[in-house]
């Protein structure tokens, strides 16, 4: 297993932390910590890739989808790269979690 491959799955897995409400404290520690800046870099993910992340997770977390519900969504988004009207606000606290 390489380190990005390593890097990934750590990052999806606190995404499924994340959108859990059981885990959603562990979740957040790591979006809001160095843990999400670091693993990111070590996979490989672009300022605008981690963006694009963050953003479907804030989506799924306001509209209470699943992890599976928002796979569909980050398909989509990486089509589009548009930020929704709601979530414009948003985008500069979510750089700062970058």
């Amino acid at each position: 297993m390489s380190l990005r491959t390593l890097s990934e799955a750590i990052i999806l897995q606190s995404a499924e932390d994340l959108l859990s409400a059981s885990h959603r404290k562990e979740g957040l520690e790591f979006f809001g910590g160095e843990g999400f800046r670091l693993s990111a870099e070590m996979a490989g993910m672009t300022f605008d890739e981690k963006l694009d992340l963050l953003h479907m997770l804030l989506g799924c977390i306001s509209s209470g989808k699943k992890m599976s519900e928002c796979k569909k969504e980050m398909a989509v988004s990486k089509e589009t790269k548009r930020w929704s009207h709601q979530h414009r606000g948003r985008k500069s606290a979510l750089a700062n979690a970058v």
